[in-house]
């Protein structure tokens, strides 16, 4: 009898069961290890992602110090060659002495250039002056304040003096320091002091009499007096009709020619500028500080700081100050001021205004006169004085070194000389046609 086995072919039920279990139990490992895995995952593009964000910051200062660094080579290039364009070839070295770049290497030798070119100056000096500048030639001319006729001899207008400068910059001139044009010898006697300039150039002195702002010119179209901004430049303050004050930076020749030589840095060797000459007897840079008992004792003090500002301030921009005389009497014109006389003029100005303008060894001599090297009255001011620079008026700017000083004569360019005797101009600077203000009225 044959008998069929029901089980054979087929898998008993219990082992499918198993196997059933064993590959859900596989499945949920294999998902609890996907599901596992993936925080590790993101951990590690997070973590990639911030090194990579820390890696773009580096990036970025290092791009942030590069533009840094540049931008300061730039800024002191600039400087640099400021400085070296009004002769300060030392300290345009010096002011790219911590760059490496080519562009500064390049321009530490073409200053080292510069300064190996300058050439000893063997020339004659000149010297030109002015006195406060006329800056309303309508108030000037119109002979209702002081003499219309004094005006237009004697004075220089705004308008002129700011069309003179171009033209000697042209000209090949450089404003010098005239304290830098005589030294002594071993045996104290004077000589010409060494002069380096670049081929062709000419050295220039500039001088201003009179800044006193007198009295009588209140009226006239002139500057009320000097003061100092906020920024230490000198600055004129102008009053008009009605008394009201405004700050001007081109009232006098001090704040016109200080911003002229900003512009044109080359018109200047070393930063100088030029003399300012003050009187005594009415004070000095428009502050009458020998008539303090005419003022409360506030605002004396407040003139006296005043006027020491101001010297500081020119001083600190290139300026020098001299002496003028004290009492600029007429006994200086006439050659007839006695021996007394010189004393008390040399004594107040020591006493009441060089301690204020600060010391000086310029005299620049009014009306221009000249003494015999010889007279005692002459010896007398020089050295009881301190002035071992004298300068009287002369066409030809001669110089000269006697004893222990040097005599530079200085020649006028106001309307006198201008109009009278325009050939002493032309000689030497330019044509007087080509500045002459308009608004002069013929001199007779």
């Amino acid at each position: 009898m044959n008998y069929k086995h029901e089980s054979a072919g087929k898998r008993p039920m219990w082992l499918l069961y198993c196997l059933a279990a064993v590959a859900i139990v596989l499945a949920c490992f294999a998902l609890y290890r996907a599901i596992g895995s993936k925080p590790k995952d993101n951990d590690n593009v997070k973590e990639s992602d911030g090194t990579q964000q820390e890696g773009n910051q580096e990036s970025g200062k290092k791009d942030d110090n590069t533009d840094s660094a540049k931008a300061k080579e730039t800024e002191a290039i600039a400087t640099a060659d400021k400085l070296a364009k009004g002769y300060f070839y030392d300290e345009a070295i010096e002011a790219l002495k911590d760059f490496e770049s080519d562009d500064a290497k390049t321009k530490v030798a073409e200053y080292e250039g510069l300064k190996a070119a300058l050439v000893p100056y063997t020339g004659q000096y000149y010297h030109v002056f002015f006195h406060s500048l006329i800056i309303d030639t309508a108030l000037a001319f119109d002979n209702k304040g002081n003499s219309a006729e004094g005006y237009n001899m004697w004075m220089t207008t705004q308008s002129e003096f700011k069309k003179m400068l171009p033209l000697l910059l042209q000209n090949n001139f450089v404003l010098y320091d005239i304290t830098q044009m005589v030294e002594l010898d071993a045996n104290g006697k004077a000589q010409a002091k060494a002069i380096y300039l670049p081929a062709g150039k000419k050295p220039l002195v500039i001088s201003i009499d009179d800044v006193d702002y007198y009295d009588y010119m209140k009226t006239d179209g002139f500057a009320d007096r000097l003061d100092v901004d906020d920024k230490g430049r000198v600055v004129t303050v102008v009053k008009d009709a009605s008394g009201n004050e405004s700050i001007t930076y081109d009232g006098d020749v001090m704040p016109i020619l200080d911003s002229f030589v900003d512009e044109h840095p080359e018109f200047s060797f070393r930063g100088a500028k030029g003399i300012v000459a003050t009187t005594g007897f009415a004070g000095a840079f428009g502050y009458r500080i020998t008539d303090l008992d005419k003022y409360s004792e506030a605002d004396g003090k407040a003139m006296l700081a005043k006027v020491q500002k101001v010297a500081q301030a020119l001083r600190s921009s290139g300026w020098q100050i001299s002496s003028h005389s004290y009492t600029h009497n007429q006994y200086w014109n006439k050659l007839t001021i006695t021996m007394d006389q010189m004393k008390y003029d040399t004594g107040r100005w020591k006493k009441e205004i060089e301690p204020y303008v600060g010391n000086t060894n310029i005299f620049i001599s009014p009306f221009g006169v000249h003494f015999d090297k010889k007279d005692q009255r002459f010896r007398y001011l020089l050295d009881e004085g301190g002035f071992n620079i004298y300068c009287p008026v002369g066409a030809n700017m001669s110089t000269t070194f006697v004893d222990n000083e040097m005599i530079q004569e200085r020649l006028d360019l106001d309307g006198y000389t201008m109009i009278k005797h325009p050939e002493r101009v032309s000689k030497y600077f330019f044509d007087p046609a080509l500045v002459l203000d308009s608004a002069r009225p013929p001199i007779n």
